[in-house]
């Protein structure tokens, strides 16, 4: 998994939002900017001001069940890799497994999610070749072969999401109750947030941890 910040509103943003609702002045130190940010929108919870705050994330390489996960959280947006395009490049693969079937996992980690259960694993590397199998022989179309495809398959896509929704989509899915996958994923999006933007997030992380 790969997760890179595409871009970020600046905290000044939220800052002047904030001075619309109490008729204040902006600051233009970002130690204050910061202060009065976190005092409103994460002490006094008027976290609207914070929806001006806007991440767009490159992320690349979780399955399908982490993408259906994701997709729950609503007040965002996502821009997804073609399946149709994506069995292109696995049409073109050569045969993965040898003739007594041993998954070669190096090679099969390129399209699949694995997990740490080597049985789970050799049945999706079963799953897969039957899919690969499908696309090269028996003339069927991408779009009729991807009703095949299983949740470990890799994906990739652009999400962008404001602060506030990051917040609550943060505090879902860095629990230890969430699909171990989108844990990771969680962590990963706050380590790419700006420095200057991790205050609006670590407590969230302390609480879970």
């Amino acid at each position: 998994m790969k997760v890179k910040l595409l871009s970020h509103s600046p905290l000044e943003v939220a800052d002047i939002a904030i001075c619309k609702c109490y008729g204040n002045e902006p600051h233009s130190d970002i130690e204050k900017v910061k202060a009065r940010i976190n005092r409103v929108a994460n002490v006094s919870k008027h976290s609207s001001t914070i929806e001006h705050i806007v991440y767009s994330f490159d992320i690349d390489g979780i399955s399908r069940a982490c993408l259906t996960e994701l997709a729950r959280h609503r007040i965002a947006s996502y821009t997804v890799k073609s399946s149709r395009y994506t069995l292109q490049e696995l049409k073109k693969e050569h045969k993965f497994l040898d003739e007594c079937f041993v998954p070669d996992y190096e090679r099969i980690s390129k399209y699949v999610v694995l997990t740490d259960n080597d049985k789970v694993n050799f049945y999706i590397a079963e799953s897969l070749e039957s899919l690969r199998w499908l696309l090269a022989n028996e003339n069927i179309t991408n779009d009729l072969a991807k009703y095949n495809m299983i949740e470990a398959y890799k994906t990739s896509l652009v999400m962008t999401i404001n602060a506030r929704s990051l917040q609550n989509f943060l505090e879902l899915r860095s629990s230890k109750h969430a699909l171990w996958e989108i844990q990771n994923l969680a962590k990963a999006m706050y380590e790419a947030t700006p420095d200057d933007h991790k205050f609006l997030y670590e407590n969230i992380f302390k609480t879970n941890n």
